[in-house]
C-alpha cells in the first residue's frame, strides 16, 4: 500500500475538495503513480483527524474526475491518465516538446469532457448549431465582459466581440487598423504569431528595444515620433518569449505615450489570468486613445476550445464584426456557449486555478533545475528564457537537444527583425503531462550545457 498523505494547504475549498485537489496535484506531479493503491479511507481519516465521509466524499470526488477507482475488496487504485498534450510531426515518441506553450488541466480531463457533452445535449440543439451573430450572442458578449472586467477593463457587452481564439482576435484587429505595407511596433522579441501574421497581412514590425519589464519607454516614444507607425502591439503581462513582466509604473508610462502621439494600442492578455492582480494597460488609460484588449482560452482554459474576447472602442466594433464575419462568420456556437457556461458555474475559475499553482510548481522545479545558468522567468510564468553560455551557439544547443530528445525553440523564432543578437532559448514548461518528465527534460538540457559542444557538420 502507498504510503502518501496528502498537502493541504490553507483553502477556502471544502476539505472533501482540497483532499481531492490534492490527489490530482500528486498525480501529475507523478508522486501518485499509476497503479498505486490510496490508503484506507479509514486509515486516512485518523491520519488527518477528519471525519470517515470527508475522505470518502473525497475519493469520490476523485473517482468523478477520472483520477482513480475503486475496487470491492481490494481499495481504491490511481488510475492511467490519458495524455492529451500535442507533438509535433517531427517529434518521435520519446521526444519531450517544449516548444509549444500550453498547459492543459490534465488531472481534469475526463471531468471537463463529461461536462461538455452535459452541456451540449441538455439545451435547445439550434442555439449551437445555427448560425450566431458574428459579434457572438449577447449572453457570450456579456460573459466576455465579466472575464475582461477581472483585468480592470471596463468590459461594456456591447463592445465586447467574441473571436475564434485570441489569434483571431489578433487578424481582426491588424486586418482592421493595417494596410499591407503598414508599420506596427512591437519588442524586439515578440509572440511568434505576431510575426506570421505580419507575414499573412504584408505588414512590417518594427522591434523596439527591452529590458527586463519588457519594452523601454524611450525606445517606444522615440519610434513614435519617428516611424509613422499605425499601431503598438505588446503583451504586458508574462510577456512571449521572455516571460516579463510591466510594473505598474512602465504600463502607466507606455499608456502616457501611446496617449500623447494617438498610437492604438492592441494588447494581448493570453496569461494575464496567472497574476489575476496585473491590471490591462487600458485601466490606465486618460484620454480617447483606441485600446484594444483581446484574451482567449488556449491558454487559461484549453487550445481546444478556441474562443477569444476581443474589448474594442465603441466606434470600431462594426468594423471589427465585419471582419469576423469576413474570416470565420462566427465563432464556433458550441464552443462559445460552453465558455459561457463554465465562465458561469465556476469551472473556469476551478480550471485557472489549478493552472496558477501548476504553472508555479513547475516554475520553481525549472528555476532550481538551472539555478547555474542564466534563466530568467517570473514565478507564475509557464514559460522562460534561458540565456546559452558560452562556447555553446544557440543553433548547436538546440540541435543537440533534438538528438537528445528535447525540442526547444531559439530566440531567432521570436526576434521581429532578420536577427537577433540575443543568445537564448524560451522553454515552455506546461506541455508535458508530468512534472517527473519535465524534470528528466530539464536535466537533459543542463547535461548538455555542462558539456563542450560537440564538432559541427564539415562544410565542403
Amino acid at each position: 500500500m502507498t504510503i502518501w498523505r496528502p498537502h493541504l494547504p490553507d483553502s477556502e475549498v471544502p476539505l472533501y475538495q482540497a483532499i481531492a485537489n490534492a490527489i490530482a496535484n500528486d498525480v501529475v506531479s507523478g508522486r501518485l503513480a499509476e497503479g498505486s493503491r490510496l490508503p484506507p479511507q479509514r486509515d486516512l481519516a485518523d491520519e488527518l483527524s477528519v471525519a470517515l465521509t470527508t475522505v470518502t466524499r473525497a475519493y469520490s470526488e476523485a473517482e468523478r474526475r477520472g483520477l482513480v477507482s475503486g475496487e470491492v475488496g481490494r481499495g481504491t487504485f490511481v488510475r492511467r491518465q490519458e495524455s492529451f498534450h500535442l507533438r509535433r510531426t517531427e517529434a518521435g515518441p520519446e521526444s519531450c516538446d517544449l516548444t509549444i506553450n500550453s498547459l492543459l488541466p490534465y488531472p481534469m480531463g475526463r471531468e471537463l469532457a463529461k461536462g461538455m457533452g452535459r452541456l451540449l445535449s441538455g439545451g435547445d440543439p439550434w442555439s449551437v448549431l445555427d448560425y450566431q451573430p458574428p459579434y457572438g450572442q449577447w449572453r457570450q458578449r456579456q460573459a466576455g465582459a465579466r472575464f475582461i472586467h477581472r483585468a480592470g477593463v471596463d468590459g461594456s457587452p456591447d463592445r465586447v466581440l467574441v473571436t475564434s481564439g485570441a489569434q483571431h482576435a489578433m487578424a481582426v484587429v491588424f486586418s482592421t487598423l493595417t494596410n499591407p505595407g503598414d508599420l506596427v511596433l512591437t519588442g524586439e522579441l515578440t509572440y511568434s504569431g505576431m510575426k506570421s501574421l505580419a507575414n499573412f497581412l504584408h505588414i512590417r514590425l518594427r522591434g523596439l528595444l527591452m529590458d527586463e519589464e519588457g519594452i523601454r519607454p524611450d525606445a517606444f516614444e522615440a519610434a513614435c515620433a519617428t516611424t509613422g507607425a499605425k499601431a503598438l502591439y505588446c503583451m504586458p503581462t508574462l510577456q512571449n518569449p521572455t516571460a516579463a513582466v510591466m510594473s505598474v509604473k512602465r504600463r502607466q508610462e507606455i499608456v502616457a505615450i501611446a496617449e500623447a502621439y494617438e498610437l492604438p494600442v492592441v494588447e494581448d492578455d493570453s496569461y494575464g489570468f496567472l497574476i489575476p492582480e496585473a491590471k490591462a494597460l487600458a485601466s490606465f488609460q486618460t484620454r480617447g486613445t483606441d485600446f484594444y484588449y483581446l484574451t482567449g482560452t488556449s491558454k487559461s482554459l484549453a487550445p481546444g476550445l478556441r474562443i477569444g474576447f476581443l474589448h474594442s472602442p465603441a466606434a470600431m466594433v462594426d468594423r471589427l464584426a465585419a471582419a469576423v464575419s469576413a474570416t470565420t462568420f462566427m465563432a464556433a456556437p458550441p464552443m462559445a456557449e460552453l465558455v459561457t457556461a463554465w465562465l458561469a458555474d465556476g469551472t473556469a475559475d476551478k480550471v485557472m486555478e489549478w493552472k496558477r499553482n501548476e504553472a508555479r510548481a513547475r516554475q520553481k522545479s525549472a528555476r532550481r533545475a538551472l539555478a547555474s545558468f542564466d534563466y530568467r522567468a517570473h514565478p507564475a510564468s509557464p514559460h522562460g528564457w534561458l540565456t546559452i553560455p558560452e562556447p555553446w551557439c544557440v543553433s548547436d544547443f538546440v540541435a543537440q537537444a533534438a538528438m537528445r530528445g528535447v525540442l526547444i525553440s531559439p530566440a531567432d523564432d521570436f526576434a521581429a527583425g532578420r536577427a537577433t543578437s540575443t543568445h537564448a532559448v524560451r522553454l515552455c514548461l506546461g506541455p508535458v503531462a508530468s512534472r517527473a518528465r519535465l524534470d528528466e527534460a530539464l536535466s537533459t538540457l543542463v547535461e548538455i550545457l555542462e558539456q563542450p559542444p560537440r564538432p559541427g557538420r564539415t562544410v565542403v
